[in-house]
């Protein structure tokens, strides 16, 4: 009953018979969302540079690697043998002359032959410990020319002053225990057994850089050495000869050999004309020291160089008093046959563009949250920053156990899989995880393509920078202001 009563009564009209107040709307605040916009900008900002410190803590892990495989191979050759550097023959003569005071003075005199002829021919092959390798070889030499007596003339010393009893020839070898068999040099009508010995005074085994140069045009790569380089050994083969008299005939020689070595071969120039030619079975060489070839081929695991010099392309002459060893020692010329392990180096380069993924990666999230409409938590940025970097630890790991390239795309696409798959969880829209994921792929496979250049790279970096800039900057005008909605 008290029901029908009040639904039978009525409201009374408002005093005055004033009309209800119409609703109150409040103005957007488009300020706020501008402002949130700003923080959120900031926040990706500082989350970007704060990735970089795993990041630096796995390039890191990456240099400690690199050190590992250097002291592995290194390990590796000493217990096979060194790097090899033939000199020689090289003939020593001391000598007395008299001073004004009637004082003695004495030194030696150094004879380079007149003709050097150097042929060697390599088979290398390859050594492991762990998931590292280095190249060893064996190879056969052979060295033939002759000398002219005359250039010691050219000293200063009197000819009556050479000790000629004396005298001895000397051949140096970057490592002893490589020589495998060696002949007697033939000198003249004689020849002479070599024994080991260690004479700096004659010859330095030169360490040469590891800095390349790859020459596109031939496919190899030129090593230039040092010049703050030191010596890393002394040892050569040296025997006392036999001289009668100086005469105006050329005394010929020859010597073969049979040596064993790891990672380079490599022939001084001391003739005042030197041929010396180098060849055999490698897959990667390249060739190093002051001089490149005059002709080369390299093909099917296959090389061949040959170089042509005389005394005009160095830095001593033919006949010279005291030592000079650092400076021969330095005109070689190498075949280094190294095995081709830039795994590092590239995994190096990769991480170098480390930040540019991370911005390009966040932009495109960010882009994705305002279309959306669909805030995303600051947390999940830093969640797909984390797996961003976490693709160059599984670069290294792979890395290290299969080729570069493979490797790089196992990794990519885990990583664009993973990151594809939280954004289609977290902004519910297969189309924007699709976008994301393609845009991976197209930054994952612009960065492979820069590790593979060489000449052009920074020039095809700075383009492809630019035209993602300005694909960013377009997108970014078709963003009205009514349709940033964060959070």
């Amino acid at each position: 009953m008290e029901q029908k009563e009040n639904m039978g009564m009525q409201t009374p009209p408002p005093l005055g018979g004033m009309p209800p107040a119409p609703p109150q709307f409040r103005p957007k605040q488009p300020g706020n969302k501008s402002q949130s916009l700003t923080l959120k900008i900031i926040f990706i900002v500082g989350l970007s540079l704060l990735l970089l410190i795993p990041d630096m803590i796995i390039y890191s892990l990456n240099e400690e690697r690199e050190s590992s495989q250097r002291h592995t191979t290194q390990e590796i050759s000493k217990s096979w043998s060194g790097s090899q550097l033939l000199s020689g023959p090289i003939i020593s003569i001391p000598y007395i002359t008299k001073n004004n005071k009637d004082k003695d003075s004495t030194g030696v005199v150094r004879l380079l032959p007149n003709k050097l002829n150097a042929t060697g021919n390599i088979k290398s092959r390859t050594l492991s410990r762990s998931i590292y390798e280095t190249t060893v070889y064996n190879a056969d030499v052979q060295i033939e020319g002759n000398f002219d007596m005359n250039a010691l003339r050219s000293t200063g010393i009197p000819l009556s002053s050479l000790l000629l009893d004396k005298a001895y020839v000397t051949i140096g070898i970057g490592d002893l225990k490589g020589v495998e068999s060696i002949t007697d040099l033939k000198l003249g009508d004689d020849a002479y057994t070599l024994n080991g010995a260690t004479d700096t005074d004659v010859y330095d085994n030169m360490t040469f850089s590891n800095n390349t140069e790859f020459d596109s045009k031939t496919e190899y790569e030129i090593v230039y050495i040092d010049d703050d380089d030191s010596s890393t050994s002394s040892g050569c083969m040296q025997s006392a000869i036999k001289i009668d008299s100086i005469s105006n005939a050329a005394i010929p020689y020859s010597i073969s050999m049979k040596i064993k070595g790891s990672e380079s071969l490599g022939v001084t120039p001391i003739g005042r004309e030197s041929v010396i030619k180098l060849e055999g079975e490698c897959k990667s060489p390249s060739f190093a020291g002051m001089f490149i070839p005059t002709e080369r081929t390299v093909e099917n695991g296959q090389f061949s160089a040959e170089w042509l010099l005389n005394s005009t392309n160095r830095e001593y002459p033919q006949a010279f008093i005291g030592n000079k060893s650092y400076k021969i020692s330095r005109s070689a010329v190498v075949v280094n046959m190294l095995v081709p392990v830039d795994r590092y180096q590239k995994v190096s380069r990769a991480m170098k563009y480390a930040i540019i993924v991370i911005l390009l990666t966040f932009i495109s999230v960010l882009f994705a949250e305002i279309m959306t409409k669909n805030p995303i938590h600051m947390f999940q940025y830093l969640l797909i920053g984390l797996a961003l970097i976490l693709f160059y630890s599984l670069l290294l790991s792979l890395a290290e156990h299969m080729s570069f390239g493979f490797s790089y795309l196992i990794a990519a696409v885990m990583t664009i899989g993973l990151v594809s798959v939280y954004m289609l969880g977290v902004v519910r829209s297969k189309k924007i995880a699709f976008a994301i994921g393609g845009l991976l792929i197209i930054i994952y496979t612009f960065i492979y393509i820069l590790l593979c250049l060489e000449t052009f790279a920074l020039l095809t970096g700075s383009i492809g920078l630019f035209i993602a800039l300005a694909a960013i900057m377009y997108a970014s005008l078709k963003i009205k202001g009514d349709n940033i909605s964060l959070k």
